[in-house]
């Protein structure tokens, strides 16, 4: 009886998501503190202090809300960080495990990841929508239009 046999493209397949979903989330992570540092006028790392909050208190995201631009508190600052780059990772994931499934190539693949994280805008402003569909979103939606045989083949062959 044939199984299936994985000769590792799957975990290099994942890890890319991986390394794909991260470079979308450190995009997305760039234009956002560039926005609160600008025209929000808000501190430059709020918005990683602000994704640390839930764990570690709002001490440091008041601290920064009030203190201005520059504020840094490197702790709560790089935890933000380390769990922003995990989120963007597992988002990565499941996007082109998604993108895999459903063979999006091309266009569709474009619209499918700068779609799919404008669901998040219910929660946030303007900034936020744009911040997660062009910088986060559109590094996702591009990688099945770079390299579309990765989306259309299946991912295990059948050994004999």
């Amino acid at each position: 009886m044939p199984t299936p046999r994985d000769t590792g493209q799957s975990l290099h397949f994942l890890l890319a998501g991986v390394l794909i979903g991260m470079l979308g989330g450190i995009l997305m992570a760039l234009f956002t503190m560039l926005a609160t540092a600008t025209y929000l006028q808000m501190g430059f790392f709020t918005p990683l202090y602000a994704i640390a909050a839930p764990l570690i208190g709002q001490q440091s995201l008041m601290s920064s809300l009030q203190q201005g631009s520059f504020y840094l508190a490197p702790g709560p600052a790089l935890l933000g960080l380390v769990v922003h780059l995990l989120w963007a990772a597992l988002w990565g994931v499941i996007f082109v495990l998604l993108a895999r499934r459903l063979h999006l190539t091309g266009g569709v693949a474009i619209i499918s990841g700068v779609g799919a994280p404008n669901l998040l805008h219910l929660l946030g402003s303007f900034s936020f929508t744009i911040a997660n569909a062009l910088f986060y979103g559109l590094p996702l939606g591009l990688w099945p239009v770079v390299q579309p045989e990765l989306f259309t083949a299946h991912p295990a062959q059948q050994a004999v």
